[in-house]
């Protein structure tokens, strides 16, 4: 069926059946990524099955003879439960906040010659809707739930403000020349997983997504929660409330030319092939802090006789019989079996991940390094944005394309044209360190090699 025949179906549960099914893949697990991403919902924590309290010994089993019948009874042991150390790890926030960073940390670029007033009008105009609309923040948020949620929609819509067209007109020092001022402005929004949404791409055989659709759960006056699908196609937005027998509650044109929703997908979490090291680190971290509390304090070992002890707190010795020892019991071997595989399990996660180790320890010894030593240090990171360029680059591509052909839909009087034939290309731009010495080095040595001249 095509869209247009799904959404001329008269039964709404049914409709709404068919538009599911336009989504390729499956839908992610939100609750195991968030228990992935949460260190309070790690294995460690929350699994008592697998990883027990420990029950302690407080009074052993004792026999009891009982004058009175004439027979011995035996008291079963006591214990208490004592908690076990349960440390968890943020090691896939870190990594993928870092691999955030190097992502877009540095904006984006926006490579665009226009060939006349209108076209520089234009690529004004989209600029200054991504300043209104934060979007050098909301593109952290955006990468950020791609590589941990594995999906993220931006749905754009818009509403009345005219101070935008106020501000920007006097920006660029032109007037309006009698014609209406918009009154219409640009805003998004974010949808994803862990924001609460189960997001329905539709896409046609040829691989283009033609419809969007997205189950959320609406929060009422009197804390009841109401469950609604909301459909938008290249023209309509539809809306329906599931609890109230598919209730058809909203349908409008949002007057945009292309569908208002930019969509990135990726079959598995960044961080997934990482896991089973951060589980190990967990553990191995647990266990040997709970050796740590109880073998902190000496044990001595005596053999023989103990008739006393000598002396007092510095100078106090213990006293043996003939043939009697005492010494203290030591563990030398394993406490460096533990950093070892600590050490490398942490370094495994971050090279498997192409992430650097972004902390003082690692950095401190590179204080006087050059930007060509931070460019090699971040290579595999900036490997890892190029991987990600794949999706983000096309998503923040389609992002611009989109706001060009919505800022000729609102105001067509003065980009309807410059809108068709305008050329913008984006692309990511990895975080390096800036290097002022390099620059400098490099102006030098080419002037006076005459390669630059010095204006």
């Amino acid at each position: 069926m095509t869209l247009e025949e799904i959404l001329a179906l008269p039964d709404i549960g049914q409709k709404i059946s068919y538009l599911k099914k336009g989504r390729k893949t499956e839908l992610p697990d939100r609750c195991k990524l968030w228990d992935d991403w949460n260190p309070k919902r790690h294995e460690i924590m929350v699994d008592k099955e697998k990883y027990p309290d420990r029950k302690v010994l407080e009074k052993e089993a004792e026999k009891v003879f009982d004058e009175k019948t004439g027979k011995t009874y035996e008291i079963e042991a006591q214990y208490k439960t004592e908690p076990v150390n349960r440390i968890s790890i943020p090691l896939e926030q870190d990594i993928v906040n870092i691999q955030t960073a190097f992502t877009v940390g540095t904006e984006p670029s926006m490579d665009c010659t226009p060939t006349d007033d209108d076209e520089k009008k234009l690529l004004d105009a989209v600029k200054a809707v991504f300043k209104s609309n934060k979007i050098k923040y909301q593109n952290k948020k955006i990468v950020r739930s791609w590589l941990s949620e594995l999906e993220v929609a931006e749905y754009w819509y818009v509403t009345d403000d005219d101070s935008f067209w106020a501000k920007f007109w006097k920006k660029v020092k032109t007037t309006f020349g009698g014609k209406v001022k918009p009154t219409k402005k640009l805003k998004s929004v974010l949808w994803s997983p862990f924001r609460g949404d189960k997001l329905y791409p539709f896409f046609n055989d040829e691989g283009k997504m033609i419809a969007f659709s997205r189950e959320y759960k609406k929060k009422l006056m009197d804390d009841s929660e109401v469950t609604c699908f909301m459909t938008i196609t290249d023209k309509m937005v539809y809306q329906w409330d599931l609890s109230k027998g598919f209730e058809e509650r909203v349908a409008f044109a949002h007057g945009f030319p292309k569908l208002p929703v930019i969509y990135a997908y990726r079959p598995e979490a960044y961080c997934k092939k990482i896991k089973t090291f951060r589980i190990r680190l967990e553990k191995l971290l647990s266990n040997y802090a709970d050796c740590i509390d109880y073998h902190f304090f000496p044990l001595l070992k005596l053999i023989g006789e103990v008739t006393g002890f000598i002396g007092k707190t510095k100078d106090r010795k213990v006293k043996l019989e003939a043939g009697a020892d005492a010494q203290y019991l030591t563990w030398n071997q394993v406490p460096d079996t533990v950093k070892f595989e600590a050490e490398t399990l942490t370094n495994m996660a971050y090279d498997m991940s192409n992430t650097p180790r972004i902390s003082f320890e690692t950095l401190k010894g590179v204080g006087k390094a050059s930007g060509t030593a931070f460019r090699f240090m971040f290579m595999g990171a900036h490997m890892a944005v190029e991987n990600h360029g794949e999706e983000i680059g096309s998503f923040m591509q389609r992002r611009v394309n989109f706001l060009v052909s919505a800022l000729g839909a609102i105001n067509s009087s003065e980009f309807s044209k410059a809108s068709q034939t305008i050329d913008i290309e984006t692309d990511l731009v990895p975080y390096m360190i800036d290097d002022l010495n390099d620059k400098v080095t490099t102006a030098v040595s080419a002037v006076a090699g005459g390669i630059w001249s010095t204006r």
